[in-house]
C-alpha cells in the first residue's frame, strides 16, 4: 500500500511542477530562451536581393556578401522564395514567424577525400552549423521565406544564437520584436 501512495505523491508533484512556467528561460542572452511564432521582425529599410539570388547575408549590422561573411560568428539569412534574374526590392514591413526549426547540421572544412569504401575528411575539423530557421510570413510581400540564423561551432560545446546574438547581427535592419 505505501509504494501504492508513494507513486501517487510522485506523479501528483510531475503534474504539479508541470503546470508551473517559473522555470521557462527568459534571458535573451541565453541559448534557451528562443523566438516563439508569432513574434515578428520589423524590415526598417529596403533591402536588395541581387539578380540570381534568393537572399542577402546580414553580420554585425551590415549585408555582407557569402565571402565576408564570418561563419563561425553570429549571422542572419534573409531569404526569398523564388530566384530572379533580377535584383529585387524588399521594402519596409513586418514580417510574422509561422515556424521555428532548430536544427544542427555538419560542416567541414575541407573538401572531402574518398578513400576505399569509406569517407575521410583529410586534415579539417568537422563543426556543426547551430542555427534556428524561422519561417515568415506578409500579406504585402509574399516573396517573403524565412530568416535563418547561425553559426558554426564544435560539436561538443557549440551552441544555438541567442536572441541578443540575432539582434546584433541583424543590425537596424531588422528589428526582432517577440511573442508573449
Amino acid at each position: 500500500m505505501s509504494k501504492f501512495i508513494l507513486s501517487i505523491g510522485m506523479v501528483s508533484a510531475a503534474m504539479l511542477s508541470a503546470c508551473d512556467n517559473s522555470q521557462v528561460v527568459k534571458d535573451e542572452n541565453s541559448q534557451f530562451y528562443s523566438v516563439s511564432p508569432g513574434s515578428t521582425f520589423t524590415l526598417n529599410r529596403e533591402v536588395t536581393i541581387q539578380p540570381d539570388n534568393t537572399s542577402v547575408y546580414l553580420q554585425n549590422g551590415k549585408i555582407e556578401t557569402t565571402n565576408n561573411v564570418d561563419f563561425y560568428k553570429p549571422h542572419c539569412k534573409f531569404e526569398l522564395y523564388t530566384i530572379s534574374e533580377q535584383a529585387r526590392l524588399v521594402k519596409p514591413d513586418t514580417f510574422v514567424v509561422t515556424k521555428i526549426v532548430d536544427q544542427r547540421e555538419d560542416v567541414s572544412t575541407k573538401w572531402p577525400t574518398y578513400a576505399g569504401l569509406g569517407m575521410a575528411f583529410g586534415d579539417g575539423p568537422v563543426h556543426l552549423t547551430y542555427s534556428t530557421t524561422m519561417y515568415l510570413e506578409s500579406k504585402i510581400q509574399p516573396d517573403v521565406f524565412r530568416m535563418n540564423c547561425k553559426r558554426w561551432d564544435w560539436p561538443a560545446t557549440g551552441e544555438y544564437l541567442s536572441i541578443n546574438e540575432m539582434r546584433q547581427a541583424l543590425g537596424d535592419y531588422f528589428t526582432l520584436t517577440l511573442a508573449d
